[in-house]
Parts: structure tokens; sequence; C-alpha cells
């Protein structure tokens, strides 16, 4: 859980680094039910995280485009952020913050994992032919 957390939290930072600061984390999916990774995933991301009441996201997102999309072909001047904001909810039950004693430590792990990354990528690029 936390190699996958930590390879999500390199993509996060990507975009920390072009001014996206998340205030919370939705988590969606199987995963999102277990608490340990929720707290996990608040601690390494270093923001609150939060799962939604219907927690198939990838479904829900698809169902919520379909609405999007038919309410502006029968000419409705709808946004999608109008539509989620109607029809998405968060589950308060779920809120979970960082713990700071946590978010130093997964922040050492992060810079490992990161330079080992950078290490092994021309071993990957090696794999390409097998």
């Amino acid at each position: 859980m936390e190699g996958a957390t930590l390879g999500m939290n390199y993509g996060l930072n990507r975009m920390r680094e072009l001014g996206i600061n998340p205030k919370q984390i939705r988590l969606t999916g199987g995963g999102s039910k277990n608490r340990i990774w929720r707290q996990i995933a608040a601690d390494i991301f270093n923001t609150k995280v939060v799962c939604l009441k219907i927690d198939e996201g990838a479904a829900y997102g698809a169902a919520l485009q379909a609405i999007w999309t038919y309410r502006n072909y029968m000419g409705e001047n709808v946004t999608i952020q109008e539509i989620t904001d109607q029809y998405v909810e968060i589950d308060e039950n779920t809120i979970t913050l960082p713990k700071p004693e946590n978010v130093g430590i997964y922040s050492e792990l992060q810079k490992l994992q990161d330079n080992l990354s950078k290490v092994l990528r021309e071993y990957f690029t090696l794999t390409k032919n097998f």
C-alpha cells in the first residue's frame, strides 16, 4: 500500500511543481474502504483524504459525464462542475487528516523511492525486448 501510494504521490508532487495544490484528496474504489490505507494516503500526500458516498469512481464518473453530455445536447448550458456539485457527496465518516509525525517519515521515503526510480529507469528500458 505504501509503495503504490508513494508512486501516486510522485505524480502529485509533479502537479504541485506546476502550482496545483489540492485541499483534499478523494479516494474511491475498494481500497478506500480500508481505514489504514486512508491514513497512509493522508500521511504520504500530506493532505486531508476523504471518500465519496458512492465509492466506484470510474463508473460513477462516466455516468456523470453522460448526464453532462446529455443535458448540453438537450440545449442546457450546464458545466461539469454543476453536475458534480449536484451529485457527488463525500462520506464525512471517512475524513482522514495527516499525522505530522508520519508525514516526515514518508517524505524521506518518498525521496528514496524517487531516487531509486530514476536510477532504475535505464534498466526498465532494457526489459522492453522481453
